[in-house]
């Protein structure tokens, strides 16, 4: 184990659920790159979760030691592209929920997805859970991935 993975995993765990809204819809090339550019950072940091998102919203959920998650929360909210940015729920937790990081994408339109940008439809949604998320993650995910931001 590296040093600062060492470090990092002597912190705190935290968790972040957050809504964000755009000030114009993305094309979807530009959806999947952003996302994919998202999964590369959270991975080198170490992050782990998912972000359920379309052209223009997305909800995510990301958790990790305390002082990443911070910090790429901030990189978030300072993003010029964000109309809206509402942290609901930051809260400290004993163990992570999700085992890696992965963005859920309802583009719809048909595209060529990967292992960690994948198609979010209400078929696929299931998939993207893991065996043991808690009641906070399940009930913010159902208040807010409604039909719209399902539908293929």
């Amino acid at each position: 184990m590296k040093p600062s993975s060492v470090r990092a995993s002597r912190m705190a765990l935290v968790q972040y659920i957050y809504t964000s809204i755009l000030m114009t819809e993305l094309s979807a090339q530009n959806a999947f790159d952003t996302s994919t550019m998202s999964t590369k950072i959270c991975e080198q940091f170490g992050i782990t979760g998912r972000v359920f998102a379309n052209r223009q919203k997305a909800l995510a959920i990301t958790e990790g030691p305390e002082e990443i998650i911070a910090k790429y929360f901030q990189s978030v909210n300072r993003d010029p592209l964000a109309q809206k940015i509402l942290l609901h729920v930051q809260r400290p937790i004993q163990t992570r929920e999700f085992n890696d990081y992965s963005v859920w994408l309802n583009l719809g339109q048909a595209f060529e997805f990967s292992r960690s940008v994948r198609k979010l439809t209400a078929a696929s949604l299931e998939s993207a859970w893991p065996d043991n998320l808690s009641a906070k993650v399940r009930i913010m995910a159902d208040a807010y991935l409604d039909p719209e931001m399902l539908a293929a």
